[in-house]
């Protein structure tokens, strides 16, 4: 692959992420946001063993834009204020699901 079909793969790729992640989060909230970074992380698990542009433009801009640790932090701040226990465990099924969705995807890649 030339460089500049790379660049625009990623470019591509770095928009679809970005729009479906904008999305599903207006749409369903924190469970939106904990939806698409446990789905990221499966997905990245399964990439895992790939290199090249594929993994680039699909790894790096794909699932670096659809995937968002900025996103848990507002989301977490407002769940903060209906209950702190809400919140806490928000980010940790986040961290635990991404967790184990990465682990899945490395499994069967």
């Amino acid at each position: 692959m030339t460089a500049f079909v790379v660049a625009v793969g990623f470019s591509v790729a770095a928009a679809a992420g970005t729009l479906v992640r904008w999305r599903v989060s207006t749409a369903l909230g924190p469970g939106g946001t904990l939806i698409i970074n446990i789905t990221g992380a499966f997905v990245l698990g399964l990439l895992a063993g790939t290199s090249g542009a594929a993994a680039t433009i699909i790894g790096t801009a794909g699932l670096g834009a659809l995937t968002t640790v900025s996103g848990i932090l507002p989301e977490s701040a407002r769940l903060s204020r209906a209950s702190p226990l809400l919140a806490l465990g928000y980010v940790s099924l986040t961290i635990t699901g991404a967790t184990a969705a990465a682990t899945a995807g490395l499994a069967l890649a």
